[in-house]
């Protein structure tokens, strides 16, 4: 478990879907994070359910809140309060910038960050993105969406637990690695999807290149 000191940058992005508890109440909620000023405040995005829930009671106020989320592979938490909740035009929390965030890894093989350009299908268009970092179980990919024809598309055919193949340029290596697997998480930003995949089982060929790959780039990690 690692601690992060105060004022430290918020390991987090926008959009990533945060799990909320409201510990005098013993209530817990699921949110999305929509906005944020470092060292200030945080903005979530509440449903009509929350309200429903009580959420805009003045006894969440005086309750102590946790957030937990998940992010790159490690779920992390912190202790925070509610600054305020307004209505409209959309029903929003703001939240007290945390001043310690826990880590918890529960990742069992490290990834390592990375620039790799790759390919897939989604709706039967070829979509170009890039790898991000990567394991030896998966990868994180980001599509700019700028660069898609049929967003709309796009958006409707990411899916957790859908299954992909995937075509990934390794450097030095003329062949592309080919790797199939399942979406487990999904981030949208304005002008990018984030999506963590989960590969399938390697064996022959794509396993040595991409153990070659790891072993690469983890020797210059240590240097």
């Amino acid at each position: 478990m690692n601690t992060f000191e105060p004022h430290l940058h918020l390991p987090i992005t926008l959009g990533t879907e945060l799990l909320l508890e409201i510990v005098n109440l013993k209530l817990r909620t699921k949110s999305v994070l929509i906005g944020m000023e470092n060292s200030s405040y945080l903005i979530m995005k509440l449903s009509s359910q929350d309200f429903e829930a009580g959420l805009a009671d003045e006894k969440v106020s005086e309750s102590p809140l946790i957030v937990r989320y998940l992010f790159r592979g490690s779920v992390y938490g912190f202790k925070t309060r509610l600054l305020k909740i307004i209505a409209e035009p959309s029903r929003l929390a703001f939240l007290s910038y945390p001043t310690k965030i826990e880590e918890f890894n529960v990742r069992h093989n490290p990834r390592y960050e990375c620039i790799l350009p790759a390919e897939t299908l989604f709706g039967g268009e070829q979509v170009e993105l890039v790898i991000v970092d990567i394991s030896l179980k998966g990868c994180r990919c980001v599509v700019k969406t700028a660069s898609i024809s049929n967003r709309d598309l796009l958006y409707s055919s990411i899916d957790i637990d859908r299954e992909m193949a995937l075509r990934i340029n390794l450097p030095g290596v003329e062949e592309k690695l080919g790797v199939k697997g399942k979406i487990r998480n999904i981030n949208k930003d304005n002008d990018r999807v984030i999506f963590g995949v989960l590969f399938d089982e390697l064996a022959g060929e794509a396993e040595n290149m991409l153990n070659r790959f790891i072993s690469l780039i983890s020797d210059i990690e240590k240097m």
